[in-house]
Parts: C-alpha cells; sequence; structure tokens
C-alpha cells in the first residue's frame, strides 16, 4: 500500500470512527433509532476498511497469508457489508415508517445469501468476482429504489415534504453508485488485473474508491444530522427567535401536526407550547379566552397520548 493510499484509508476510518461516535451521541440523547442504526453502520464500516490495514501490516511483517486466510477474509468482508448496509437500510426503514419485519429484514437475508454463494463459487473467475463486490451496488441502489418509490407514491403534501427533504443528497448517492460499478467494471471485466499503477499511486481491485467517497458524503450527512439533535436536545425548551430555527421548527411541527391529526388551532397552540408558554400567555398571544385554550391542550394531548407538557415537548423533539 502506497503512502497516499495508507493516509487515505486512515482517514475513512477517523471518519468512520467518529460519526459512528456523534451518531451514537445523539441516539442516547434524543432515543431516535435511526442515530443508533446510523452508529451501528459505520461502526462496521470501520472493521471493513480496518481489515486492509491488517492485510497490509501482515504483508510488511512477512508474515506468510495463503489462500485459506483471503478465503476466510473475505467473508469477513461480506459480515462487515451486511452490517454496515444493513443498518443503513434499517435506518432508512425506520425514517420511512416501514413496520414490515419481512420487508425489514428481507433485504439483508438476501445480500448475505447471494453474496455468500458468490463467493464461494468464484474461485478466479473475473465475472463472479465482479459479481461478488457489485452485491454491495445493487443493494445500496435497492435502498435508493425503495426510498424512491416510497416518496413517489405518498399523497400528504406535508410527508412529501419532509421526505423532499434529501433529494438532492439521495441523487448524489445514486451518483456514486454508478461510479462504484463503473470501478469494478475497469478492474474485473476490462482490465483483469489486481491493481494499476498511475504515476506514484497503486490503486488495488478489492478497495473500491468511489464506495469510500459515498461512505464519506453519508458520513457529512449524518453528522450535520446527529449535530442538529444534539442542539435541539441541548435546550429543554429549544429558542424559536431566530429565522433559520423557526422555518425547521414550523416544518416539523406541520409533519407532527399531521401524523396526530391535530387540527390548525391546536398545531397554533402546540407550537406556543414548543416555545414553553404557559395557557395564559397562550391565550393573550392568540386572543382566546384561558379555557379555550385549555381544551385544546387537553385535546392535543389526548391526540398525540401524553399526560403532561413535558411529555409531548419530548416526543416532539424525539419523533420529527
Amino acid at each position: 500500500m502506497g503512502l497516499t493510499l495508507f493516509y487515505e484509508t486512515l482517514l475513512v476510518i477517523l471518519v468512520s470512527v467518529l460519526t459512528s461516535a456523534v451518531c451514537l451521541s445523539a441516539f442516547l440523547v434524543s432515543r431516535q433509532k435511526i442515530m443508533f442504526y446510523a452508529s451501528v453502520g459505520f461502526l462496521f464500516y470501520f472493521l471493513d476498511v480496518a481489515s486492509i490495514l491488517q492485510d497490509d501490516f501482515a504483508a510488511r511483517s512477512f508474515i506468510e497469508l495463503g489462500a485459506d486466510y483471503y478465503f476466510l477474509r473475505s467473508f469477513l468482508t461480506l459480515a462487515t457489508g451486511a452490517g454496515f448496509l444493513g443498518a443503513f437500510w434499517l435506518m432508512v426503514c425506520e425514517y420511512l415508517g416501514e413496520r414490515r419485519r419481512a420487508l425489514r429484514f428481507g433485504p439483508i437475508a438476501a445480500f448475505v445469501i447471494i453474496s455468500g454463494v458468490l463467493l464461494v463459487i468464484s474461485g478466479s473467475s473475473s465475472v463472479l468476482r465482479f459479481l461478488y463486490y457489485n452485491c454491495r451496488a445493487v443493494f445500496l441502489f435497492w435502498i435508493l429504489a425503495f426510498a424512491c418509490f416510497h416518496y413517489l407514491r405518498v399523497q400528504d403534501p406535508v410527508e412529501r415534504q419532509r421526505l423532499g427533504r434529501y433529494r438532492v443528497q439521495c441523487l448524489v448517492l445514486g451518483l456514486l453508485g454508478v461510479l462504484m460499478v463503473a470501478e469494478d467494471v475497469t478492474f474485473f471485466l476490462v482490465l483483469g488485473v489486481e491493481s494499476v499503477k498511475i504515476g506514484p499511486f497503486v490503486l488495488l481491485a478489492e478497495r473500491n474508491y468511489c464506495e469510500n467517497l459515498l461512505m464519506l458524503v453519508c458520513a457529512a450527512m449524518m453528522c450535520h444530522f446527529a449535530l442538529r439533535q444534539l442542539f435541539i436536545h441541548s435546550h429543554t425548551n429549544p429558542v424559536m427567535d431566530d429565522t433559520s430555527r423557526h422555518r425547521q421548527t414550523a416544518a416539523d411541527l406541520m409533519v407532527y401536526a399531521s401524523r396526530h391529526q391535530l387540527t390548525q388551532r391546536e398545531q397554533e397552540v402546540l407550537d406556543y407550547i414548543l416555545r414553553d408558554k404557559d395557557n395564559q400567555n397562550i391565550a393573550s398571544s392568540m386572543s382566546l379566552a384561558p379555557s379555550t385554550v385549555k381544551v385544546h391542550v387537553h385535546n392535543i394531548l389526548q391526540k398525540t397520548g401524553h399526560a403532561n407538557r413535558q411529555e409531548l415537548i419530548q416526543d416532539f423533539w424525539k419523533t420529527v
């Protein structure tokens, strides 16, 4: 492994570990399963990339690595691939509200079975090895296609707005997925070599550099999402004064109100509850009688299934 690729590998490892830690912190604060799945996914990707350093260390230590070692290491790669892709798939299912067990775990099982069969029968066949390595790309395309289909099927304009936030990111990930396949096509089907030397750089066939770039993009997305959760939960009652925060909360409020079938007036009352306003202040701000506000608050708590305002506020920031 060249010095440049060594530091590139260290960068991917460092980003994976840090992203996993940030997502875990966000999960411990918010209890959002999305953050837990993201943390697990990046931890598995750290293990996936770290195995490359293991091979390089063994080679430089003059440790004999036979065919059996590489065969077993390929199964480790299969396991780590299933780990991080499966975690990301569960993360997407959680975000989309998909609860069917067969659909949540079926694609993961299919990936493991198909990859395992291709690994066992591949031997020295470049075509079968290409198919084995591209099971990851197929899983990625499945995740993106499922999310796209769900977005196109949704009729609720509020839910479409929530899902539409990530259209650009999905397009970027899809493009990087195409580049992943193109990279493997070049190595396994066109050149048919284990490595290519370009000036001072040596590119390895079993490494997918576009996949590394894709994971760095995913890491940036998840760190942004996780840090947003940590920022929100660092305040018991979030401040709503600045324009950007108010716009974001207004969008989340629409989603939450739609999920729990709140009326427009109840949504307005909920907005004031999130600002830590009591019934008297809400009544003054909305030009309503305190008794009317009390009824609205009671209806909101009943529809959302919470006993008090604090539970309601915690649930709002946990689920939006």
